[in-house]
């Protein structure tokens, strides 16, 4: 009989983190809370991280990296 602790295909059976699970490496998130009025506002002109990337980019001057290609601009 199979134990579900048998470490042999790489699961203990316990959860926790497993190969080729969860985030990949490289992506990086910082969450911050608008306002909610901001976000509906947001939401009624257009998709709200787009909205958000390109008012930094003009009120700021903050442009992509040159590696990004400028359809992924916002990744």
């Amino acid at each position: 009989m199979s134990d579900s602790t048998d470490e042999s295909d790489g699961c203990c059976g316990r959860g926790g983190a497993r190969p080729g699970c969860g985030r990949k490496p490289g992506i990086k998130t910082r969450p911050v809370r608008l306002p909610v009025w901001l976000l509906d506002a947001l939401e009624q002109q257009c998709d709200v991280r787009h909205a958000i990337i390109r008012a930094c980019q003009n009120e700021y001057g903050i442009e992509p990296p040159a590696h990004c290609n400028p359809e992924k601009a916002d990744d």
